[in-house]
């Protein structure tokens, strides 16, 4: 039987969902600019949007992203 990751209140806190490692290196994706990527809800305007971090397992290299609620 599979076993389910319960959930934190803060997804960042949770370890990750590929192989369980709780060790990451926390940074950013960017492009040319090195400008920080944002998300932005489809319809949105600009100055709409939140932060995107990310982090990768140090065991698997598994990279995820989160959108920061500012």
């Amino acid at each position: 039987m599979n076993e389910q990751i319960q959930p934190n209140h803060n997804p960042k806190q949770n370890p990750c969902p590929i192989c369980g490692s709780q060790s990451y290196t926390w940074g950013r994706s960017v492009g040319n600019q090195h400008d920080w990527l944002y998300f932005r809800a489809e319809g949105g305007m600009w100055g709409d949007g939140e932060k995107i971090s990310a982090r990768k397992c140090n065991q698997c290299k598994n990279v995820q992203f989160f959108a920061d609620v500012e």
